[in-house]
């Protein structure tokens, strides 16, 4: 099997890329990231069900609406949640050039994690939750995926410190993401008597992990990808990575403000939710032109970097439209007051969950899965076009939620008609979602199966090497 090139660590000068062996670590990653890939493709098929549902009220499904929503929303953390450990193990022994600290930890890590996120979405398939939005699951279920969490971290804590002098910086800030999944999620097991504070911790995870946590650990493996693909050079790329990771956590702590605007909380929070929201989008604008740079600069002949590179570029633009521009739009209190709960939220959140965090850990799923082979031009052409469905699927159910919204905020609130008529008005606008969700769907199954393929091929060649 041909062996992946990876750069080891060097301060002053860069080092030329030389075959290195595959470690363990990034054997096991493969678990994870196909299971993510499972998931997500899982989310497409029940989101779609969901759209129908709400046009088609008496849309026959042994669910109820609201415990399938609940399942599409878990799903939505989940899946990621999987594939950045996968991603985090993987990219973490690539950037030390070693194994990590217990391969077998990582493995039972993974049993735990796929165990009790499974018991989740059974639970709530037989109507069990407890009612709390994005969180609906059992809190005891929750305390599993902390228990993951919680290996995983002293897992990576126990590989870094085991050679200090040579520790890279985004190893270091991909362990500091996975500690932060673990904080931020830990205080959701609990019961909070107190609705404000329940809100509150609820947004740490609905919020921060996308913002803050989930940013630490994809940032690791974007600045990775760059210095491997030749995108740009290591002191360039590890400059843009402390501004990234200064600002994430930054941003992500206050600028999680903007939920709190109507949970109870003092009204000064109006004001640092609003100007700190300003802090997130710096990193992704030098993202842009660093990658802009690159492009100039280098030539990617390969197409499993190419493939790679779409679905990373993906999220640069949803990240710079979906979560930065039109998310700083809507946190801007006297215009939350009136769009908060509408539709427009819900294009929001489909568009920023793609930008920040969804194409980019499908992005690093396939390189991981794909390690050791190279797609076909035919391959190739049909990952494009996988890819392309995704973004039009995506497109298409963001504009059609965000119209609605507006229609819906202009009509009921601002004019203060009924909603039941409201509701009536922007249906076509919901069809329109069905539809975009229709093309992303058709996109996530072609591009699936082109990384189930990339997976199987690689597995086969890992079985038949002697």
């Amino acid at each position: 099997m041909k062996l992946f090139k990876w750069f080891s660590f060097a301060r002053k000068a860069e080092t030329k890329i030389g075959p290195k062996p595959q470690f363990k670590a990034q054997e096991i990653s493969r678990r994870y990231c196909l299971s993510a890939m499972i998931l997500f493709a899982l989310q497409s098929f029940i989101a779609l069900l969901g759209a129908l549902d709400v046009v088609i009220p008496d849309f026959p499904s042994p669910i109820p609406f609201e415990y399938g929503r609940a399942i599409h929303l878990g799903l939505a953390d989940i899946w990621p949640l999987i594939g950045t450990m996968g991603l985090v193990y993987f990219f973490t022994s690539a950037e030390l050039n070693r194994e990590i600290y217990s391969p077998r930890l990582a493995r039972w890590q993974f049993w735990i994690v796929t165990l009790f996120s499974l018991s989740i979405f059974a639970t709530l398939a037989l109507r069990i939750g407890n009612g709390r939005e994005y969180l609906e699951g059992l809190p005891i279920l929750y305390l599993g995926i902390c228990l993951a969490l919680g290996l995983a971290s002293y897992n990576l804590i126990r590989t870094l410190l085991a050679d200090r002098r040579h520790i890279t910086p985004a190893a270091g800030v991909m362990t500091v993401g996975t500690i932060f999944l673990l904080i931020l999620l830990l205080p959701n097991v609990l019961s909070f008597s107190n609705p404000i504070t329940d809100e509150a911790v609820k947004f740490w995870v609905v919020h921060l992990w996308e913002e803050m946590a989930f940013e630490l650990t994809s940032a690791g493996f974007v600045a990775t990808f760059f210095i491997v693909s030749g995108l740009a050079a290591r002191p360039q790329v590890e400059k843009w990575l402390y501004l990234e990771s200064t600002l994430a956590v930054i941003g992500g702590l206050y600028a999680t403000g903007h939920h709190y605007f109507w949970i109870g909380f003092p009204a000064i929070w109006l004001i640092i939710g609003s100007l700190i929201s300003l802090l997130e989008v710096v990193p992704v604008g030098m993202l842009g032109h660093m990658t802009y740079k690159g492009l100039k600069s280098a030539k990617i002949r390969s197409n499993r970097e190419k493939l790679t590179l779409w679905l990373m570029l993906s999220s640069l633009f949803y990240h710079v439209t979906g979560a930065s521009l039109l998310g700083l739009l809507i946190t801007i209190p006297w215009v939350n007051l009136y769009m908060h709960g509408t539709f427009i939220t819900s294009g929001h959140a489909h568009l920023a969950l793609f930008g920040t965090l969804g194409f980019l850990v499908i992005a690093g799923c396939y390189y991981v899965l794909s390690r050791g082979s190279e797609p076909t031009p035919k391959g190739y052409r049909s990952g494009v076009l996988a890819v392309l469905l995704l973004n039009g699927g995506l497109i298409t159910m963001g504009s059609a939620l965000l119209i609605a919204g507006f229609v819906e905020t202009y009509l009921w609130r601002v004019l203060g008609m009924d909603f039941m008529q409201v509701r009536m008005i922007i249906n076509p606008y919901l069809i329109m979602r069905v539809l975009g969700g229709a093309m992303f769907a058709l996109g996530d199954i072609l591009l699936f199966w082109r990384i189930f393929g990339a997976w199987r091929k690689t597995k086969h060649k890992k079985a038949a090497r002697p």
